[in-house]
């Protein structure tokens, strides 16, 4: 492709880029239906992002700030089971009892993509979560989906699952961590 052909393509998409973001919708829609905002979905990755980086850095309140007040969680693929809900307090407190025993922890979510309308959405993203301890580390490739409810404080996360895509490192790292915890309270 020429240097002019090139520039020709990229001015063109910047330019269709500047008027779909610019020009009013052809239909009128009520909020109820409308298409997400730029604000909402920033506000969606920030939540799903914050509630991995948070954890990490034991911010548990700034955590709390990005759930709905009830939290349905699918670690299914992860360590069998079945799906829970329950109070986004009582999730906290299962994380808290665990991830305080890591030296470390890394949640690296990426390539977020939100999708949804109205007062609901969804978003997908691959993760890359590392746990260590001492020289050991287990280490999760999956990838998300967060449901997101649109409440007055702004969205909120009401269900997480997780798909695992494959595993590294050493698994009995999460007792040796919920053992730590576990001797640090007594």
């Amino acid at each position: 492709m020429s240097p002019v052909t090139r520039r020709f393509v990229l001015v063109s998409a910047v330019f269709a880029a500047t008027f779909a973001a610019t020009c009013p919708p052809a239909v009128s829609t009520t909020r109820s239906a409308a298409t997400l905002t730029v604000e909402d979905r920033t506000a969606i990755a920030e939540a799903v992002a914050g509630i991995g980086l948070y954890a990490d850095l034991r911010e548990w309140n700034r955590v709390r700030s990005y759930f709905a007040a009830r939290v349905t969680t699918d670690y299914t693929s992860l360590f069998g089971g079945e799906v829970a809900t329950s109070d986004r307090d009582a999730l906290i407190a299962q994380w808290q009892g665990l991830l305080p025993g890591f030296d470390a922890t890394q949640h690296l979510i990426t390539n977020i993509v939100v999708e949804g309308a109205g007062n609901d959405a969804v978003a997908r993203s691959h993760v890359r979560a590392t746990h260590w301890f001492d020289t050991r580390f287990w280490t999760v490739g999956a990838s998300y989906l967060h449901r997101l409810v649109r409440t007055p404080e702004g969205w909120r996360v009401s269900a997480i699952a997780i798909r695992r895509l494959y595993e590294e490192g050493d698994r009995a790292v999460l007792a040796a961590a919920a053992d730590r915890v576990n001797a640090a309270a007594k």
